[in-house]
Parts: C-alpha cells; sequence; structure tokens
C-alpha cells in the first residue's frame, strides 16, 4: 500500500504537476486551499503533507500550526513548497522547506526521508 501525500496548493497545474509527480510512489489527495486540506486531513489523516505557503485565505503557516494543534495530525510530516525563503520563526514546525523550482529526484527523495520512523525524542520536541 502506498503513502497517502495530501498535496495543498491554490494553483490547479501545481497540484496537477505534483500529482502526476508522486502518483509512482504515493496515493495522492488534492486540495486547492488550506481550509479544505484541514478537512480532508480530518476525515482521513494523510502520512505526509505537501503545501504551497502562499495561499488564498488561510496560507501555509496557519494550516501548518493548525495540523500541529490537533492531536491525531500532530506527528504528520509536514513539507513546504515554495517560491520563496521562510520566514524566521515561522517555520519551525514544518519539518522540510523546499524552494521551488524543486528537483522531483529531491522531493521524492525527502519524501521518502520524512516518512521513516523518527526517534520518539524528536517527534516530542517537534509537538
Amino acid at each position: 500500500m502506498k503513502p497517502r501525500v495530501l498535496i495543498v496548493d491554490d494553483s490547479w497545474s501545481m497540484r496537477q504537476t505534483l500529482r502526476l509527480l508522486l502518483s509512482p510512489d504515493f496515493e495522492c489527495a488534492l486540495a486547492e486551499n488550506g481550509a479544505t486540506a484541514l478537512d480532508q486531513a480530518r476525515q482521513q489523516p494523510p502520512d505526509i503533507i505537501v503545501s504551497d505557503v502562499n495561499m488564498h485565505g488561510m496560507d501555509g503557516y496557519e494550516l501548518c500550526r493548525r495540523v500541529r494543534a490537533e492531536p491525531p495530525l500532530q506527528q504528520v510530516p509536514f513539507l513546504f513548497i515554495s517560491g520563496h525563503a521562510p520566514r524566521p520563526g515561522l517555520s519551525e514546525a514544518v519539518d522540510t522547506y523546499l524552494v521551488k523550482p524543486v528537483q522531483p529526484a529531491v522531493l521524492i527523495a525527502r519524501l521518502h526521508e520524512l516518512l521513516q520512523p523518527r526517534p520518539l525524542a524528536v517527534a516530542q520536541a517537534k509537538s
């Protein structure tokens, strides 16, 4: 069974590109904004979340904060893909931050790394 990745981006073309890139290794669910992503994650928790940062309504930072605030979702790895460098102090809850353009092999490798079991002390420190 493939790990389930929730792809969150307000760009239809980016969602589709990521889905095509990741679908050989992952079951992909798509969300066009943070609110929809949070609802989907609550209904069917993903194994990992890949999110854009700048989105209309709830941005990626707020989505990450809300995911981390929900006990069933707190340990879900969270990866940002953005066209901008991370804002200091706002991305500490994110497991990985990649700046566009992202090399497909780098993204896939990073996702597989994030899905590896983490030592308990590291997982608790992120909570």
